[in-house]
């Protein structure tokens, strides 16, 4: 069956298309709308009020930080980013809002977030950045950390 010069024509279009949305999903960001980036408080998306949840962990290398966080519809699932001083590590948790005009919003989530220290915690203050109240924290769940 040979193909019209339309028909050929068509297919190419088609195919071009598809790279391109293949190419999108291959290099493009992991976020499909465009979005606002904002830091926001990690004291603030944690409940404190709640025993089971809320404290940030510090893992026996004394390096890594995870904690469990919430978010809100229009943003994506944040990134936990923290700066070092010699005194104090300041924690922020950096949002990618997406609220917009006609666009829906998905119920939001909570996810557990880590992120890893170039030196020790150590006695330095854990802090949250926006705030600059210090940040709930443990060497393992129950037990409080020294600093």
């Amino acid at each position: 069956m040979e193909l019209t010069v339309r028909e050929r024509r068509w297919l190419v279009a088609v195919a071009v298309i598809g790279l391109g949305v293949a190419a999108c999903y291959v290099w493009g960001d992991d976020y499909p709308l465009p979005y606002r980036m904002r830091d926001a408080s990690l004291v603030g998306r944690i409940a404190l009020d709640d025993p089971s949840a809320g404290r940030a962990t510090v893992q026996a290398d004394d390096r890594t930080i995870t904690v469990e966080v919430s978010w809100a519809g229009c943003d994506y699932k944040p990134d936990l980013v923290a700066q070092e001083t010699a005194e104090q590590v300041t924690l922020v948790l950096k949002r990618r809002d997406a609220s917009g005009p006609g666009i829906g919003c998905e119920d939001g989530g909570v996810a557990r977030l880590r992120t890893v220290l170039h030196h020790p915690l150590g006695t330095r203050a854990l802090v949250d950045a926006v705030t600059g109240k210090p940040v709930p924290h443990s060497d393992s769940p129950g037990q409080p950390h020294p600093g």
